[in-house]
Parts: C-alpha cells; structure tokens; sequence
C-alpha cells in the first residue's frame, strides 16, 4: 500500500464510525417506537375487550364492571409485572336513562420503558400512554 492509500484508511474509519452511530440511533429508534406502537394499540384493544365483556348478561352492573376489568386485565398479560390495572366506572349516560361503562388503561410509559431509551429519545418519546372504550347498557341499573 502506498502512503496515500494509508491515508485513505484512516479517513474510511472514521466516516464508518459517524455513519454508524447514526445508523444504529435511526434503528434503536424505529424500534422504540414500534414497541411503543405495540402497547398502545394493545392498551386500546385490551380495553375495547373488556367494553364488549360489560354487555354479557352475567348479572348485575357490579358482576358486569368485575368481568370487564378481568377481561381488560387478562388481554394485557403480555406486559407481566407491567401490565396497568384497568379502571373500570359506570355511570349515567348523558341524556339518557342507561348505564354507561367506561374501561380506562393507563400506562406510564416513563416509569416503565420496555427498552431503555437514549439520551435525546426522551424528548419525543410520550409519558403516559391511555387506552379507553366506554359501552351503553340497555336495561336500566
């Protein structure tokens, strides 16, 4: 090799090593962000799910309010020790003379990162990820 490819060398390090860093943070990025994706999609769906478990006729409004908060919290299993309780309340339906119930999930994503994030990721990344639904029960409780 002559002098001027030894140069040369040391200049492609270099270069590898910025673009490397760059390609590595756009990666860890969209995976971030996927994951992200992926909990919120599952928080909305676990609490459509227990909604839908409120309309069973398995009793009473406490009997259905327990069964969509079972339903909600099984549906988010995936999560283990990070799984959010779900909150579930009834109430009336404004402008009506029905029950309304409403499944809440809330997660903290700050608190609980599924991975750990960069320095400047925390900038974009949210804090507090919700999935909520809320049904109306025909018979009046």
């Amino acid at each position: 090799m002559t002098g001027a490819g030894r140069r040369q060398g040391g200049a492609v390090v270099i270069e590898f090593a910025l673009v490397f860093v760059l390609f590595f943070m756009l990666m860890y990025a969209m995976v971030a962000y996927g994951l992200v994706f992926a909990i919120k999609h599952s928080l909305v769906q676990s609490a459509n799910e227990g909604a839908r478990a409120a309309v069973r006729d398995v009793g009473g409004l406490p009997e259905r309010m327990a069964l969509a908060e079972t339903v909600a919290a099984e549906s988010l299993a995936w999560l283990g020790a990070r799984a959010p309780a779900p909150q579930v309340t009834a109430a009336a339906c404004t402008g009506t003379p029905y029950m309304c119930v409403d499944v809440l999930i809330s997660y903290d994503y700050t608190a609980n990162p599924l991975v750990p994030g960069l320095p400047a990721m925390g900038i974009v990344l949210p804090e507090r990820l919700e999935g909520r639904a809320k049904v109306q029960l025909d018979a009046v409780y």
